[in-house]
């Protein structure tokens, strides 16, 4: 080990004395305040990172809401889009009975017609056999108005055979 010296004990502990002070005065105090700046930029930092962060959780949570109210739109679309197609199938539907009932109605009316017509016909025909038959059989001329009483109670009769049950 070697040997204590306290002369330059005092001077090494002075001139340490001096430097602590001259850095104290000239050195410490300008980073302190450098590192508080520091400090103060780092929370400011901090701070609009986190005011930042609740930004975007708030847009993400508007567009989470955003593309809720866009899906609920889109399906009342789809339900309005079904509710019109089920409209117009029922109207079709509706306009293909008021079609066929009005196609039944006109066959009706002609067959009725043309019944009549058949009739009419029929009426005729067996009028004019009847006074021919009638005048071979009675060897008598009808006249016109006889001869239609005739033919009406003929087919009078006929109707209400037509129209009466087989009684069996």
């Amino acid at each position: 080990m070697g040997h204590f010296d306290p002369g330059l004990f005092l001077w090494a502990l002075a001139t340490f004395a001096g430097l602590m002070l001259l850095l104290s005065r000239f050195a410490f105090k300008p980073l302190r305040e450098i590192l508080q700046r520091r400090e103060e930029t780092i929370r400011g930092a901090i701070q609009q990172a986190e005011t930042a962060r609740l930004e975007a959780r708030q847009l993400l949570e508007q567009q989470q809401a955003g593309i809720a109210e866009a899906r609920q739109q889109a399906r009342e679309a789809i339900e309005e889009g079904h509710r019109i197609v089920a409209g117009i199938k029922q109207e079709a539907a509706e306009a293909g009975r008021q079609q066929t009932e009005l196609l039944l109605e006109r066959a009706r009316t002609e067959i009725e017609n043309e019944t009549r017509k058949s009739l009419d016909d029929l009426k005729g025909t067996v009028a004019a056999l009847s006074v021919r038959i009638a005048r071979q059989i009675i060897r008598e001329n009808l006249d016109e108005k006889r001869h239609e009483e005739l033919a009406d109670q003929f087919i009078e009769r006929l109707k209400k055979n037509r129209n009466e049950p087989s009684k069996r």
